[in-house]
């Protein structure tokens, strides 16, 4: 649907769209729009940017390290219907995090959402975890979502219209496992910043809500398997059947929640946080106890 022509309040025509009883079709949702997908040159923050180009997106930054990747997707993906660029970006600098912003802006001339997809897994627990990976982790989890939602706030505050934010963070954020204690603080920070930033903009129609995802198939996750946990090739298989599912979850499944909470279908909804696993955090057959000692 084409973006706040006629606007009836802060979150613009989102508003009275999702308060009305007519559907706009799937393929016009985000006509008019521009999104910036951070971790988007592969796994969930590519399928993201693919979903929303399906139902109409105009314009996409994609951005990641991997320059190859990066602009092989842009090319594919951009078509006379929607432009797809990239801008390499190194999330753990601020530098490139407002460089990312700025290509944006220059490019498109404007930014209707911002999705904060990426994220490192690297292991390390409250025993084990060293400086230089607690920095890192936050700098890339936490610090880098966090400046770039407030740079994302200000220039649609400055140009006096609505936006859509969406976190992904993760079911550990919850409390996690003893190997990810770095990586689930971080993923709780996300998820603080997120509520507390849905508040403050709410009056300015900026939208944030967070994905807290499950165990999930990515290239990522399979390379963070091998390495830190000697899986073979073709663990998920088995590693699924254990779950309710008989799968672990899936980029595209995972892609359309974060397309319904960045698009019009989400209405003014804000400050959401959405578990997307196959558990229920806080419910177990038995109480989780840690391991013996060995």
């Amino acid at each position: 649907m084409s973006s706040d022509s006629h606007p009836t309040g802060p979150f613009g025509s989102i508003a009275e769209y999702a308060a009305g009883t007519a559907d706009c079709p799937v393929t016009e949702q985000f006509a008019g729009r521009v999104a910036v997908v951070t971790g988007s040159t592969q796994g969930l923050g590519l399928a993201a940017v693919e979903k929303m180009l399906a139902r109409g997106l105009s314009g996409a930054v994609l951005c990641g390290r991997n320059e190859e990747a990066g602009q092989a997707a842009a090319e594919r993906l951009s078509s006379p219907a929607a432009k797809v660029i990239f801008q390499r970006t190194d999330l753990a600098d601020l530098d490139d995090c407002a460089a990312l912003l700025e290509r944006a802006a220059s490019a498109f001339g404007t930014v209707d959402i911002l999705v904060n997809s990426a994220g490192i897994t690297d292991r390390g627990g409250i025993l084990d975890a060293d400086r230089d990976l607690w920095e890192r982790t936050f700098a890339i989890n936490a610090r880098a979502p966090f400046f770039l939602l407030q740079d994302f706030a200000k220039r649609l505050i400055a140009a006096g219209k609505p936006g859509s934010v969406v976190n992904v963070a993760s079911i550990m954020a919850h409390g996690g496992i003893p190997v990810l204690t770095v990586y689930a603080s971080a993923k709780s920070a996300l998820i603080t910043t997120g509520k507390n930033a849905a508040f403050s903009l709410a009056r300015h129609g900026i939208r944030v809500n967070t994905l807290t995802v499950g165990w999930m198939d990515t290239p990522a996750e399979n390379r963070t398997q091998q390495v830190y946990h000697d899986r073979p090739e073709g663990w998920q298989e088995a590693a699924g059947r254990e779950l309710p599912a008989g799968r672990l979850l899936k980029t595209p499944e995972v892609a359309r929640w974060i397309a319904h909470l960045a698009g019009p279908e989400s209405g003014i909804m804000t400050g959401s946080v959405i578990d997307f696993d196959h558990g229920v955090v806080g419910v177990y057959e038995t109480t989780p106890l840690p391991a013996p000692l060995s």
